[in-house]
């Protein structure tokens, strides 16, 4: 028995969003049953790199 589980992080705009940080969103998906959660961090646009899913750089803020 397989089961396929998938895991994405994602930034969230707001759609009256001008500037400043961005909450990050987790989404999670298990045997095509989706469930979102907040991760309760929050990111600059420019340094998040959609493709790899994570913060790029080496400050204290593209840390875990």
């Amino acid at each position: 028995m397989n089961i396929n589980f998938s895991l994405l992080f994602y930034l969230k705009k707001q759609k009256n969003y001008r500037t400043g940080p961005v909450p990050i969103y987790m989404r999670i998906t298990v045997s095509g049953k989706r469930a979102e959660l907040a991760t309760g961090r929050a990111i600059e646009p420019d340094r998040w790199v959609a493709a790899a899913g994570r913060a790029a750089g080496t400050k204290a803020t593209a840390k875990p």
